[in-house]
């Protein structure tokens, strides 16, 4: 007798959903904190330091003599050297907070396989790209990725654990216009854009290229 093969959807079609399913809403939410775990915590507190143009707002060491963390529990904030950066305040409960953990046992742990691609940090236009990506610059970081997307322009770093951080900033005045242009045709051919090269790109600008020739989003470069 040959047993049917169940498919994932099968299998939660089965399972018992909650009477009220239906008559729930999901509320409008903010990204208010990300955390990374490193076993550099030195380096990375330094970098993002820079970064963000100051030091973490609260940071702390765990007691040596604390009691061991629960097995199967993962790290606690107790549990591990830490550091709480403000990115922007949009007014309280809305803060936006990088934090970092320090935990020595990620020690030559290679950041691969399922997990985070890379976070982006927004801009409020490219006077303020160039300067970040400059500020970055300045500190030693250089970009291993530049490219004009389309909807908008990103450099893009790696810090010390090699996470790649993003700065964007979007090639429209209007959100409606950037939407619009995200579902054209031509950005779902190429989604990804046109490469540019950092330096080259910082020239253009500095030499006083105009801005709608710098951000084009002719179809030309992105077919």
């Amino acid at each position: 007798m040959t047993t049917p093969t169940r498919t994932p959807t099968d299998t939660l079609s089965e399972q018992p959903q909650p009477a009220d399913r239906q008559a729930t809403n999901a509320v409008p939410l903010q990204m208010a904190e990300l955390v990374l775990k490193t076993a550099n915590f030195d380096e990375m507190s330094a970098w993002y330091t820079h970064l963000l143009g100051h030091g973490p707002f609260f940071t702390r060491t765990p007691d040596p003599d604390r009691a061991p963390r629960p097995a199967g529990m993962p790290e606690r904030a107790v549990d591990v050297r830490l550091a709480f950066f403000e990115v922007h305040d949009n007014g309280h409960p809305h803060h936006q907070v990088l934090a970092i953990f320090g935990v020595d046992s990620l020690a030559g742990v290679q950041p691969s396989g399922p997990g985070l691609h890379h976070f982006q940090f927004g801009v409020d236009g490219l006077d303020d790209l160039i300067a970040q990506y400059e500020h970055m610059m300045a500190g030693g970081a250089v970009p291993h990725r530049t490219a004009n997307h389309g909807q908008a322009t990103s450099f893009y770093f790696r810090d010390p654990d090699a996470n790649v951080i993003e700065f964007s900033c979007s090639n429209f005045p209007t959100w409606q216009q950037e939407s619009d242009f995200m579902g054209s045709a031509v950005f779902a051919a190429n989604p990804s854009g046109l490469e540019l090269e950092h330096a080259d790109f910082a020239r253009r600008y500095h030499s006083g290229e105009p801005r709608e020739s710098l951000l084009s989003v002719e179809p030309g470069p992105f077919a």
